[in-house]
């Protein structure tokens, strides 16, 4: 289970490059940026220590220091939309997508199948920590009060 929901949201950052890629806004990389931090902090802070196998260990500190590396192009991308440099930003998240998809596809390959060998109260333990942490839009109302 928890591949198949991690994968998912691989495809949703991605489809969020693309989109910033076709039509680069402040708007898009903010949604980027923080459909980023919040899948690898979810990663690393709670699904990583679960993994035991010491061959994916390693392959899990090579991914670790990719997720630094995205960071940074995302910095980057940030400081060339506020400076004006939309082609910049374009080439610089263009970069940023390429390390992307390898990522994405070394962690959907190895990691996240180790992962899915996880009891289910474990798996729905680990959901349960991304539910805590999880923050409704600013403006965000139940139905009732709407």
């Amino acid at each position: 289970m928890l591949a198949s929901i991690l994968t998912l949201d691989h495809r949703r950052l991605e489809n969020l490059v693309e989109e910033f890629m076709k039509s680069p806004n402040e708007s898009t990389y903010n949604e980027i940026r923080n459909a980023y931090v919040n899948h690898i902090y979810w990663e690393e802070e709670f699904l990583f220590p679960k993994i035991n196998n010491t061959t994916l260990l390693t392959i899990m500190r090579a991914l670790e220091v990719e997720h630094g590396s995205m960071w940074m192009l995302l910095d980057k991308v940030k400081e060339y939309l506020e400076g004006g440099k939309v082609e910049e930003a374009q080439e610089k998240i263009s970069e940023f997508m390429r390390v992307l998809l390898e990522h994405d596809g070394a962690e959907e390959g190895s990691v996240y199948q180790e992962l899915d060998q996880l009891s289910d109260e474990e798996q729905a333990e680990l959901i349960l920590e991304e539910i805590k942490i999880a923050v409704p839009p600013k403006e965000w109302k139940c139905k009732a009060i709407r």
